[in-house]
């Protein structure tokens, strides 16, 4: 096992991880080839911050794999970072973060991680703003996130350094996930929040908000979320197998079945103060906007696309600081999925 720092490892005794096994009403059929082998009996995932609407895939995943006779544990905690170093220290086996936490982990401590398949191809993020805000004008606003180099961040920061704004002039404040920033922003605790299309939806009902910047439409391609894995899991190559096939399924099954989808959102308590109506408008734009990834996007050109924007970022990535792909990725179970099932016409790669 290579080396990793005291730091990724420590994990402070008052992180509860509460685990439920997931369920998504009836057993769907698994799309995607069969795996040879014996799979592992259970299969921990992690995930950082709160779930939203765009997260019903997940799990339609966990039910393909419960079909298989694999149980699906999930967790979920207040930050990726957090997430990340479950996986490290071997309390959970996949975290769903975005590739950037892979790489920074094995470029700060050879963290034992591989990133293993993308689930999201484009980002639904929309950075909300007070309705005095224009692109030209955002100097000494209050910009809420997660946390500096999380998803949200990085993703609304570089399509405003992209939009020419000056980021400098914005004040970064840590809020939490989604729900929290909707809910700081709405109260005018903060002027600025990125958060997914379908929180926006609602929020922007109320008339107290307005959605400053569409990022999906200024940076195009860019993997919001994938699977990082530990290295002791892909070792297991036949489970690791089946999870990359039922998370590729899923993004598949998410493409092509609509009702299906905001159906399994709701049972799983993922809507929020959705309507129906504005659940389907939900849907359409994660759809139109091309989010699922339906061949698992992990190749080097849609890596790429997202470490150039991510480059763009004061304070971030940079290339020098990014080992190379084959150091953090780990493209083998989607490409055996891809020889088996082919390419979609709507996923990248």
């Amino acid at each position: 096992m290579r080396r990793t720092t005291a730091a990724l490892l420590a994990l402070t005794a008052t992180v509860a991880l509460t685990l439920s096994a997931c369920s998504s009403g009836s057993t769907p059929a698994a799309t995607g080839s069969a795996t040879p082998g014996k799979l592992a009996l259970t299969v921990r995932i992690i995930s950082g911050g709160s779930e939203s609407f765009s997260d019903a895939a997940v799990h339609h995943a966990t039910a393909l794999l419960d079909a298989e006779g694999v149980q699906v544990t999930t967790s979920t905690v207040a930050d990726p970072a957090t997430a990340l170093r479950a996986v490290i220290a071997g309390q959970a086996d996949v975290a769903l973060l975005d590739p950037v936490e892979a790489i920074k982990a094995v470029a700060n401590g050879d963290a034992p991680v591989k990133y293993i398949g993308s689930l999201s191809q484009t980002t639904d993020y929309v950075v909300l703003s007070l309705p005095k805000y224009t692109l030209k004008d955002l100097s000494g606003a209050t910009f809420a996130t997660a946390g500096a180099g999380t998803a949200g961040d990085v993703i609304a920061s570089a399509a405003l350094a992209e939009s020419k704004v000056d980021m400098t002039k914005v004040q970064k404040v840590t809020v939490g996930g989604t729900t929290a920033r909707v809910t700081a922003i709405l109260s005018g605790q903060v002027d600025l929040a990125p958060v997914h299309a379908a929180d926006a939806v609602p929020a922007v009902a109320t008339g107290k908000v307005k959605i400053l910047l569409n990022t999906g439409k200024v940076l195009g391609s860019y993997l919001q979320q994938g699977m990082i894995a530990s290295d002791t899991f892909i070792r297991d190559k036949a489970t690791a197998q089946a999870v990359v096939n039922a998370f590729i399924d899923s993004q598949r099954w998410a493409s092509g079945n609509g009702a299906q989808y905001i159906a399994t959102a709701t049972s799983n308590k993922l809507l929020g103060s959705l309507t129906p109506a504005e659940a389907t408008t939900a849907y359409q734009q994660l759809k139109d906007g091309k989010i699922f990834a339906t061949n698992g996007a992990i190749c080097q050109a849609s890596v790429n696309d997202t470490l150039n924007h991510d480059y763009q970022v004061k304070g971030g990535l940079t290339k020098a600081t990014t080992p190379a792909y084959n150091k953090w990725v780990d493209p083998t179970f989607v490409n055996a999925y891809l020889k088996v099932n082919g390419k979609d016409k709507d996923g990248f790669c």
